[in-house]
């Protein structure tokens, strides 16, 4: 058995090349090849770490109608602009041409029918570009605040000493006569 040779993580790719076909299952199929130039430097995400060796992977997305959301985000993020499946197929006059596409892809580890892992790459997402949240308005903000505040307040507050299991006395008056109650002097 093999072991992967690729880490967990993100790595900047060069496409080589393209193809929709079917699966093995006859299942519908987008297939992208690519070339692993490095992983991308987490303290700069427009630069990459150089690979020791730069192996052509494989990724394939499956099209159904449970996988549809993610490829129609792959193919947003390769920056397919089509309105026809087809486009996407080197087998049709003026298709949409992935080939020296430089784009992140993610290399994850599963484990294979003999019990060992095996690289599984996918199109990266949500890194190096900026999310699309919408923004909460203020009068949102200041119920969030008063609803979970004291908790978040709380997280950051120093670590008060438990009471101790002692039996709690009076104070004494002070020495001048103003005697100021405290809590130990209230009954619970």
């Amino acid at each position: 058995m093999a072991k992967p040779f690729y880490e967990v993580g993100r790595y900047a790719c060069k496409v080589t090349s393209q193809a929709l076909g079917e699966a093995k299952t006859g299942t519908p199929q987008f297939v992208l090849q690519f070339t692993v130039l490095g992983k991308v430097d987490p303290s700069d995400p427009t630069r990459y770490i150089p690979a020791p060796a730069q192996y052509e992977r494989t990724h394939f997305r499956a099209i159904t109608d449970k996988t549809i959301k993610y490829f129609l985000e792959d193919l947003k993020i390769l920056g397919f602009k089509g309105s026809a499946f087809r486009e996407l197929d080197p087998n049709t006059p003026g298709f949409h041409d992935f080939r020296g596409l430089d784009v992140d892809m993610w290399c994850a580890h599963e484990d294979d029918q003999e019990g060992g892992k095996r690289e599984r790459w996918g199109i990266a997402r949500h890194g190096g570009g900026s999310l699309e949240v919408k923004a909460l308005e203020p009068k949102k903000l200041r119920d969030l605040d008063n609803l979970f505040g004291k908790a978040l307040k709380a997280m950051h507050a120093p670590a008060t000493p438990a009471p101790r299991a002692s039996a709690a006395q009076p104070a004494a008056a002070p020495p001048d006569g103003d005697y100021v109650p405290t809590d130990q002097d209230v009954p619970f």
